[in-house]
């Protein structure tokens, strides 16, 4: 985890410390400003072209005032137009004008002539008509570009005169038409430059390009003007994206990366260490214990011989070394349980014995001990008394392991022995009433080396594997070993399924 944490630091710095430098050179655009040039010219060009139509349509539709259905041919063969309105000067007040508009669907009545003084406010609105008769008598043609305002065109002849409505979006799409048709030859002088470069309608959208134009602004906008809208040529410089890193920032980071890597080696080699250690040590203990073992069983063997033969006076002499023997091999029967749990070799081994004779044979060795301890011993039984399949000695180490605490560590107080059998069941209850064990405490006592302190006496030895070693013994026989309550003292419980023995 050090070694996978060092290279996501190491990756972080790497990130932060990069940096991005754009470096922008200007390319040359002389063909681009030509281009902007000619293009420009052709729009004034195609204007002139669009004035000359309308000042020719505007005069035939003044001489066809009264012919709309001929004035509505003429006027749609110009781009743009939308409405035709004639305007009459008379020496008499008010101004009066007819109109009709383009395309008609369903077809417009016949225009009539407007008297009511009511519309003379509309009709200024759309253009000043005393600026356009200003001059009677005379002949001329403009426009009327207000900003608000529809685009209008006028042609005036004597007192007459007729309004063209254009339509600036109409007249600006037939221009795109020339110009795709114009640029295909005009723009490739541009296209050798390599661009990106492009060129933009009035609407923004491209007419022609080299280059896969960027999503940035451009860098150079050369505008076409017309009164019909705005063309645009935009280009872009070249540009070239350098990576480095800042200096600083990437030491640091890598440098805290090593710190970490370097740590998680050495806590790596640690561990090992310490595992190794370990298990060398369990096996020196599991070894030693081998070797103890036997020398004990010897001993034990010997002294049974010797106590025969021994004067009476030297009787109690003679138990307490049996007893001393006793619980220096039950140490060790503990000790290489553990160290056989450790390495995962413990296994159990059942056969054919008496639940009952088992318990009480261990309680009989006990009672000697017990009683210099001042603690009498009393066995219950209960229940039927048959043969199930068990390990006897795995039984048998549970039960002394639960009667050498109560030796140690409740001396003057009376211990209860209780077995109850069924045909499913084998329960057994060491209940002494000595100064118990705290609510706390109950699940503690059953860690491996766990003591409580604070009942440990002066004389009291043991290594704190006996009930640890014992409930581990319980639950690999199917059963459970448990603190229960009790009245006084502490009372612990075992309970093991029975298996009925194999039929002969």
């Amino acid at each position: 985890m050090m070694l996978v944490l060092a290279c996501c630091i190491a990756a972080g710095g790497v990130s932060v410390a990069r940096r991005e430098t754009e470096t922008r050179r200007e390319r040359d655009r002389q063909a681009l400003h030509a281009l902007d040039s000619a293009m420009q010219t052709e729009a004034r060009k195609l204007e002139e072209l669009y004035d000359s139509h309308l000042k020719n349509t505007g005069a035939l539709l003044v001489q066809s005032m009264r012919d709309t259905e001929l004035a509505r041919r003429t006027a749609q063969n110009v781009a743009g137009v939308q409405r035709v309105s004639w305007l009459f000067w008379k020496s008499a007040s008010p101004e009066t004008h007819l109109s009709i508009g383009f395309p008609a669907d369903p077809p417009l009545p016949e225009p009539t002539i407007e008297r009511e003084h009511s519309g003379l406010p509309r009709l200024r609105v759309m253009l000043d008509a005393k600026r356009i008769f200003a001059d009677v008598g005379g002949q001329s043609s403009g426009w009327i570009d207000e900003p608000g305002k529809p685009l209008m065109f006028y042609v005036q002849i004597l007192a007459s005169a007729v309004v063209l409505t254009i339509d600036r979006a109409e007249v600006a799409v037939a221009m795109n038409g020339f110009f795709q048709t114009w640029l295909k030859q005009e723009f490739r002088a541009v296209e050798q430059l390599g661009g990106p470069d492009a060129v933009q309608d009035a609407l923004g959208q491209i007419l022609c390009s080299v280059g896969k134009p960027p999503a940035m602004r451009p860098d150079v906008i050369a505008p076409v003007v017309s009164r019909f809208g705005v063309w645009q040529i935009v280009s872009w410089d070249e540009r070239t994206l350098r990576t480095g890193y800042h200096t600083p920032t990437l030491a640091g980071a890598l440098a805290l990366a090593l710190l970490v890597a370097g740590c998680g080696i050495g806590m790596s080699v640690q561990q090992r260490r310490a595992a190794l250690l370990a298990q060398q040590r369990v096996s020196f203990v599991n070894r030693v214990s081998h070797e103890l073992r036997t020398p004990m069983t010897n001993i034990l063997l010997n002294l049974d011989v010797i106590e025969e033969s021994v004067p009476e006076a030297a009787t109690s002499r003679f138990g307490l070394v049996r007893e001393e023997a006793g619980r220096l091999s039950r140490l060790i029967e503990n000790v290489l349980t553990f160290s056989r749990q450790e390495e995962g070799r413990l296994r159990l081994n059942e056969a054919p014995c008496l639940p009952v004779e088992i318990v009480d044979a261990v309680a009989r060795q006990f009672e000697q001990a017990l009683q210099r301890r001042g603690i009498s011993l009393s066995r219950l039984h209960e229940g039927v008394s048959a043969e199930s399949m068990l390990d006897a000695d795995a039984l048998a180490q549970i039960t002394a392991n639960l009667l050498s605490n109560v030796e140690k560590y409740a001396p003057n107080a009376p211990v209860h022995v209780r077995t109850r059998q069924t045909e499913a069941e084998f329960m057994l209850v060491v209940a002494d009433e000595g100064p118990g064990v705290a609510a706390n405490d109950a699940e503690r006592i059953f860690e491996p080396f766990a003591r409580l302190d604070d009942r440990v006496q002066a004389g009291v030895s043991g290594a704190g594997l006996g009930l640890s070693i014992a409930r581990d013994l319980a639950r690999r026989m199917g059963g459970s070993l448990c603190l229960v309550n009790a009245q006084k003292g502490a009372a612990f419980e075992l309970r093991l399924p029975l298996n009925e023995t194999p039929a002969r």
